[in-house]
């Protein structure tokens, strides 16, 4: 439904001709009733920043969906621009001198207060541009700061914060003091690590830091336009490296758990292995890595994993039964829901699988076209993106409590960087157990599906190069 979007002004005693220019402002933004709250569909992207900077309403919501997927749309230096030239906010031409003082007195300086505000916010929030004495934006901001001062006390803060991002420093923000964290739990021997000598807890422990700290360092605009789906360039810096540097970590520890299991020559080494590796999954879903679980359920439902059948028949019943929630928590059903809820649930810190993220982005964007019909940003499709990128920064938003053990995490980056890729397992996994007529599992407690988790990590799957 389209509307005008001049519901609700403030009554500032202005003429009607007043809200015929309100009207001409807004009447680029297309509206829809949703529960009897408006929200915007689409819009032009002069409309859309006007509603950001609106005299007569804050929309928190519409306010952030916008500045996290304003890099959809346009850019940081058009955005600068347009920011700066909406606190001029002129007076309409048509407007009498009466009009145009009233005007200048009481709506101007509220246009004014938001412009800044929305600056602020983008500044702290928001920013993902470069930073430094070099950077044009800031830059033309802190310009602009200096002489905004003199109209808006409001801008002194603002010229604050550009100029510690042009100085590199990190904003002011209160954290609370971190508890602290549990005792590492040491092997005998630290200088020969082995992996089956390693405490599952620490092991689920080092490598959920190793993990919190690369997740930490997602930004938005990683997850917009499928950027993370681009080719490596040699000569280039991908504009989702670290996207693309967690997927490779995923891989990684999948392919280090197949890796694991084949390497051992004994039956009863290799079932010995694969509890401890429960065991860590169990831990990891403890401290709620929820990325890890998954990864290690696909190492051991890769095919070089999964055909060892007089293998899996040894495991232990205690590790087929902690194996079954793990398996339900991420059960394609109904799209993921078991997964979706514990997800949805969980209370920071927690890494999700990002894979998952990735799917519903990839389903974003090639079901809804980013222009309608009409030529307006589609804004509800920016709605749908902010959505699941806002779900992400709700897990970048708490650290885990824990003490890296440097011994244990060299270990750790050392097993999975050499890991072979779990397609070149199949042959020697296949010398562990030749294949042959008649051969069937002894225990039917616990099957591994061979492929339960491959459609949920797909999306993280087909990306490494």
């Amino acid at each position: 439904m389209r509307q005008t979007g001049n519901k609700q002004l403030m009554d500032f005693g202005f003429s009607g001709s007043d809200e015929i220019e309100e009207i001409k402002e807004l009447n680029e933004l297309v509206w829809e009733n949703n529960g009897g709250v408006e929200i915007v569909k689409a819009g032009t992207l002069t409309a859309l920043v006007e509603s950001l900077t609106r005299h007569d309403r804050l929309e928190a919501s519409f306010n952030r969906i916008f500045l996290t997927t304003y890099e959809y749309f346009t850019s940081t230096p058009v955005l600068t621009d347009l920011l700066i030239r909406r606190f001029s906010c002129p007076p309409p031409v048509t407007f009498s001198p009466t009009q145009a003082a009233e005007w200048s007195t009481r709506r101007k300086p509220l246009v004014q207060v938001r412009v800044i505000n929305i600056l602020k916010q983008w500044l702290e929030h928001f920013w993902t541009g470069p930073e430094g004495p070099d950077d044009p934006n800031l830059l033309k901001l802190q310009s602009f700061a200096n002489v905004a001062v003199a109209e808006t006390s409001a801008a002194k803060h603002l010229l604050e914060l550009v100029q510690r991002r042009l100085a590199g420093l990190e904003l002011k923000r209160s954290h609370p003091s971190p508890p602290k964290p549990p005792k590492p739990i040491l092997p005998r021997k630290l200088n020969k690590l082995e992996f089956i000598k390693i405490d599952p807890k620490e092991i689920a422990r080092q490598l959920t830091i190793m993990e919190a700290c690369m997740f930490s360092k997602l930004q938005t605009c990683e997850f917009l336009h499928k950027t993370w789906q681009k080719k490596d360039s040699p000569d280039a810096f991908h504009p989702a490296h670290n996207v693309k540097a967690l997927i490779r970590y995923f891989n990684q520890l999948s392919n280090w758990v197949g890796a694991l299991i084949i390497a051992e020559s004994e039956l009863k080494k290799r079932t010995q292995c694969i509890g401890h590796l429960v065991n860590v999954a169990t831990e990891c879903y403890n401290l709620q890595n929820y990325s890890a679980v998954i990864s290690i359920l696909s190492g051991l439902e890769s095919a070089p994993i999964y055909r060892l059948a007089r293998t899996w028949a040894m495991v232990t019943q205690r590790s087929c039964d902690a194996l079954r929630p793990l398996q339900a928590m991420i059960s394609s059903a109904q799209n993921y829901n078991a997964y979706r809820e514990t997800i949805r649930m969980a209370v920071p810190p927690c890494i999700p699988f990002l894979g998952l993220f990735l799917k519903d982005l990839t389903f974003i964007e090639d079901g809804n076209p980013s222009v309608t019909s009409e030529g307006l940003i589609n804004f509800h499709k920016c709605t749908m993106l902010a959505s699941c990128v806002h779900e992400i920064q709700r897990f970048q938003q708490a650290s885990y409590c824990l003490q890296i053990v440097p011994e244990i995490q060299d270990y750790l980056v050392t097993q999975l960087q050499s890991a072979p890729d779990v397609h070149d397992m199949y042959e020697r996994s296949c010398v562990l157990e030749p294949l042959g007529r008649g051969e069937h599992r002894h225990r039917d407690s616990y099957t591994p599906t061979g492929g339960m988790t491959t459609s949920m990590v797909i999306a993280c799957m087909i990306l490494d190069d």
